[in-house]
């Protein structure tokens, strides 16, 4: 287990992960199996959980697994391939949570066309939690 915190950049780095890991896992959870989840956020028919049950449900659970693959070295990598890894990962989630985050802005401050939906600040706040984790991440980064 010291190897993989090690890896991970140390105790604050392996803290960081292990809470992203814990935060993608309550997404899957608000999607899959949280049905008022749908109701709070102003959707009165099937088609958004199909959305968010099928391609986003999907592309967060990639998340999650790969974020799981690396923090316990699944692959067996050397600590050198790790930190490359590490860094492109981090950099692709670093910019996804920045684009949900502005878009999560634009909608809840009306900048854009909501189509009808009333904006709840939980479409702000979900994607800001992500890449405050991931900032702090990349601040604690010891390689």
């Amino acid at each position: 287990m010291s190897q993989h915190i090690l890896e991970a950049g140390g105790t604050l780095g392996f803290t960081f992960h292990v809470l992203f890991m814990l935060f993608n896992a309550f997404v899957i959870y608000q999607f899959f199996l949280n049905n008022k989840f749908y109701d709070e956020l102003g959707f009165s028919n099937e088609e958004p959980k199909t959305i968010f049950r099928g391609v986003l449900g999907v592309v967060f659970l990639a998340i999650l697994l790969m974020s799981i693959l690396l923090t316990f070295d699944v692959t067996g990598n050397t600590y050198e391939e790790n930190v490359v890894q590490y860094n492109f990962w981090y950099s692709f989630l670093g910019i996804l949570f920045i684009m949900a985050t502005i878009n999560g802005f634009l909608r809840f401050f009306n900048l854009v066309n909501n189509y009808g939906f009333k904006p709840t600040i939980r479409g702000l706040v979900f994607p800001l939690i992500g890449l405050i984790l991931i900032i702090i991440r990349k601040l604690v980064e010891v390689y």
